[in-house]
């Protein structure tokens, strides 16, 4: 007879908490058998756009994270560009990437080896896999020479949180993407130069590259010994049996990212297919594996929002019927959909059970079937490499080199070729592994994007803000990959203010609870058939099967959820589990 394990833990996220996860256990086979992700957090960022200036939304929406905000700030101008059709000038573009991608570089690092690896750390591992420990410190690291680390024990303690050499040469650097980002975008976090039709920066003089250069050379620098100490590290914990934990079915999104031509970029919508494909991480979805399409109109068209398992009213107008050329929007579509708050009962995961709604991709083009998508570094990688658009993309790998930087501080000085291969499947360790190869190809975008801006200051098209008149009604659509995944925002516009304002963030998909046809999000289902490697007797299991299966997406709720309730008040009776054993008595009420 089968003997049953609940296992709840909230929060699982070191970034931004508000996610709790709770899973059913089989003692026997050692297998998780049920998964539900939840948010009991909400926010009023959609709401509280409604009546206001579409413009005012790039500034806002980067509110809902001071970790990822350029993102929001990219999406939001891409969807505002299209709602005034403000087409910004070609350097404006090159701008805006060099900004976007600064932040995915600091921000890759702190996933990789600040919030994911630490579960991989000689502190988690001597806990929760002691025989791990003991091979790792037999187990020679075979990229020593570029990293360091002469074993995978080494590599370990490097992890250490706060104490560790890796983790904490990772805070240091980091601040290198700040400061990136501050050169061009005013400030960071929330930058404050994106604007509908361009960029706000009277002048762009070359010692603004050149300083944006020397700090991305740091960045160069260091993503070659987190790769070469990742690949080290996850090969050997794939060699321990995790292959198959967070194990999916690949069905993947990407909204792309780095324009490699940005006189291609445009704020008409019909044109939205072409400089999408321009992108250096091309977009796409892949289904069961096979890409059904690189088209971002495709994409837009497909999306779905289904509130049904969600604290949200299920009411609302179907206003838009069609796109600018015509395709049929569904009313689920984002341009319909409303974010109406319908509180309800906290862990009965029978009803509603999230403030997360539950996204998903309808292959409209195909057996019209709705299909629960992953987003992420995964994702990105997986379709540019299948794409085979961009020179990288062999159809199985990406290939690229990044120069040599000789910069104190730093292991290795020499040029360094990377190959990000496709892996057998989705699973816990490859969606680490993409995320510091992501980095790395990131680094190499952007020394293509400081080129083009120096290109074009010299054939002197220095205009960074091209003059527009804003229509009266207009809608838009904007999509960029943050670090997380696919960045997505939607406006329409009446007699010249927002009308409804909707948007997506990488873990609004990834953390998503069930669909009305009872399918678990991509969280709920990485962690459903998952094995529990965690040492010792079942009563004593902590979970870090599942922690790590979780954080191998990097979620942030912070960006998931956007509901505001004015000036009520609603409490909810916590179940036993909600409250850490750790949380002192004055705060548990």
């Amino acid at each position: 007879m089968r003997k049953m394990r609940k296992i709840s833990i909230e929060p699982v996220t070191r970034i931004e908490g508000h996610l709790g996860v709770t899973v059913n256990v089989d003692e026997h086979s050692r297998i998780i058998t049920d998964a539900y992700a939840y948010s009991p957090m909400f926010r009023g960022f959609e709401i509280i756009l409604r009546g206001r200036e579409p413009s005012e939304a790039v500034m806002i929406t980067q509110r809902s994270c001071g970790v990822c905000p350029v993102p929001h700030a990219m999406s939001s101008v891409i969807a505002v560009d299209q709602t005034y059709r403000a087409s910004p000038p070609p350097l404006a573009v090159v701008l805006r990437d060099m900004v976007h991608g600064a932040e995915q570089l600091y921000d890759a690092e702190v996933g990789v080896i600040n919030l994911e690896c630490p579960d991989y750390s000689e502190t988690a591992v001597r806990m929760f896999n002691p025989e791990w420990w003991n091979e790792a410190e037999r187990t020679r690291a075979e990229n020593v020479e570029i990293h360091g680390f002469n074993t995978i024990a080494d590599i370990m303690r490097a992890l250490n949180p706060l104490s560790g050499e890796l983790y904490l040469r990772s805070l240091i650097v980091q601040k290198a993407g700040h400061n990136m980002a501050a050169i061009f975008g005013a400030k960071h976090p929330h930058v404050h130069s994106f604007i509908p039709g361009g960029i706000a920066k009277s002048e762009i003089s070359a010692n603004d590259i050149e300083s944006y250069l020397t700090l991305l050379m740091r960045h160069v620098a260091f993503v070659k010994e987190i790769v070469a100490a990742t690949d080290d590290l996850l090969n050997f914990v794939i060699e321990q049996g995790y292959e198959n934990v967070g194990v999916r079915v690949a069905n993947l999104g990407s909204a792309g990212a780095y324009h490699s031509d940005p006189e291609a970029y445009s704020a008409e919508y019909s044109e939205m297919n072409e400089y999408g494909i321009s992108r250096m991480v091309s977009p796409g979805i892949m289904l069961k594996g096979e890409l059904v399409t690189n088209k971002l109109i495709d994409f837009n068209v497909g999306v779905r929002e289904f509130v049904e398992r969600s604290w949200y009213e299920n009411e609302w107008e179907h206003e838009v019927h069609e796109d600018q050329l015509g395709n049929e929007i569904a009313r689920e579509h984002p341009w319909n959909k409303r974010t109406v708050p319908k509180p309800g009962a906290y862990g009965n995961f029978t009803a509603a059970y999230s403030w997360v709604c539950s996204p998903r991709w309808n292959n409209w083009k195909g057996d019209k079937k709705n299909y629960v998508v992953e987003l992420g570094p995964l994702a990105r990688m997986w379709i540019t490499a299948k794409s085979r658009i961009v020179d990288e993309a062999t159809g199985h790998s990406i290939k690229f080199e990044l120069p040599e930087a000789l910069i104190p501080g730093f292991k290795y000085a020499q040029p360094m070729h990377f190959e990000w291969e496709i892996p057998k499947m989705p699973n816990a360790v490859e969606r680490v592994r993409a995320r510091a190869y992501y980095c790395a190809y990131s680094a190499y975008c952007l020394l293509k994007l400081v080129e083009k801006a120096l290109e074009l200051l010299k054939a002197g098209k220095t205009d960074v803000w091209k003059r527009y008149e804003k229509p009266s009604d207009g809608m838009g659509f904007g999509a960029i990959e943050a670090m997380r995944g696919a960045c997505l925002h939607w406006c329409v516009m009446k007699k010249g203010k927002i009308h409804n304002y909707q948007y997506h963030a990488p873990s609004t998909w990834n953390a998503s609870p069930r669909d009305p046809e009872g399918n678990p999000g991509p969280y709920e289902e990485a962690l459903i058939n998952t094995p529990v490697t965690e040492a010792g007797e079942p009563s004593k299991w902590k979970g870090i099967d599942i922690v790590r299966t979780i954080r191998s997406f990097d979620p942030c709720l912070g960006c998931a959820v956007h509901v505001h309730i004015g000036d009520s008040i609603v409490k909810h009776e916590l179940l036993p589990f909600a409250v850490p054993p750790s949380t002192p008595e004055r705060l548990r009420s």
